[in-house]
């Protein structure tokens, strides 16, 4: 790997300098499986969907796919930063993706790997597990280029490179990094009971870099289960639905405070996707990760709302993205303050994400620069 600014700076720095440059070149494509996800839901209150049921299910899968496959998209540009094998990688971050692998990690029962046990988790949308993964192939790879020579290397290398890759992923990678999003589950549970206010204060200020690094299905799964359950769930949607808001107030002080013309009209439509459909990635990957001043808004919003969450308490009753045109999500007859209180809470994340931004960014401001 050549030698690059991001290896001067302190460790921080240099792993959002490299997280951002794998992620920088997939934002268009999540940008597009946004705005298509949109389109979908605006045909939903058209005839046409109606008299042609499958079309949903046809564009909800267009739309999906650049998420879904993230972890695929993800591996082929971190192998381009990591100057790593492209094929390998794809292959290697693919293998975690293959129906039989997923319905095997679906499986009751334990999973053995030459009597291994092999920790069960889904690699599905997942970031952060993937630019790890691909930069320790870099690592292998070189070390095998080191020790393969002639005719050995030309039928070993990608051999070894793809097999000894997809294993580091099942056995250690994603184990550590779900070990670790369940070790903050914990916390969070315990904070919830015992310091509310704390919990979700906490829990909102680190939602955006859950996001990043894939966190935060573990939170969508209790998310689900707890509706399915009880029928209601306290805490966690009402908290993405604050990133939401914190993020659209990012990329709108952004286009206001861009001076380029083309790079105001790509916040722009970065800024639609999260307003309309609740998709964060855009805006996490595209100016969050580059701009410290607006990763710190995100959080500082996040607090802000989360601090209110843990006063009143806010329900959710329906599955959903949340965004402003996804709102009744929060709406409840036997709870009829609680639709005002969701609206509250986002609107403290949305105006404490502008108080953060407006005197930073006319000198942190990226796309403010001149190229």
């Amino acid at each position: 790997m050549k030698k690059d600014k991001g290896q001067k700076k302190n460790y921080l720095d240099r792993m959002l300098y490299h997280i951002s440059s794998c992620m920088l070149p997939v934002i268009p494509a999540l940008v597009a499986g946004g705005l298509l996800k949109l389109a979908t839901l605006l045909l939903g209150y058209t005839p046409l969907i109606e008299a042609f049921p499958d079309t949903k299910v046809i564009l909800e899968s267009i739309g999906n796919a650049p998420f879904y496959f993230l972890p695929l998209i993800v591996a082929y540009t971190a192998a381009r930063h990591f100057e790593a094998d492209v094929v390998s990688a794809m292959a290697a971050a693919g293998t975690l993706l293959l129906p039989n692998f997923i319905r095997l990690m679906e499986q009751e029962h334990g999973v053995l790997f030459m009597g291994i046990p092999v920790y069960r988790m889904s690699y599905a949308y997942t970031v952060f597990p993937i630019i790890v993964l691909i930069y320790l192939m870099s690592v292998f790879e070189r070390a095998l280029e080191r020790r393969l020579k002639g005719v050995l290397r030309d039928i070993f290398l990608r051999f070894l490179l793809i097999l000894i890759t997809a294993l580091a992923g099942m056995l250690v990678v994603g184990p550590v990094v779900d070990m670790i999003s369940q070790s903050a589950l914990t916390g969070i549970s315990w904070l919830q009971v015992n310091i509310p206010v704390l919990a979700w204060a906490i829990f909102g200020a680190t939602a955006p870099l859950q996001i990043m690094v894939g966190a935060h299905w573990v939170f969508v799964s209790l998310i689900i289960q707890d509706l399915g359950a009880f029928g209601e769930e306290s805490g966690f949607m009402v908290g993405y639905f604050m990133l939401t808001m914190s993020l659209t107030a990012i990329a709108l002080i952004t286009m206001l405070k861009s001076k380029e013309k083309e790079k105001r009209s790509s916040v722009l439509a970065v800024l639609i996707t999260v307003f309309f459909t609740g998709t964060t990635e855009p805006v996490l990957y595209g100016i969050c990760l580059t701009d410290k001043v607006a990763l710190l808004a995100a959080v500082a919003g996040g607090a802000a709302g989360g601090i209110y969450q843990g006063l009143v308490t806010i329900h959710t009753y329906v599955y959903a993205f949340p965004t402003v045109f996804s709102i009744l999500i929060f709406q409840s007859d036997k709870d009829p303050g609680n639709l005002i209180e969701a609206a509250a809470a986002g609107a403290i994340s949305f105006s404490v994400a502008i108080l953060v931004m407006l005197p930073g960014l006319r000198k942190n401001n990226i796309f403010a620069r001149k190229a």
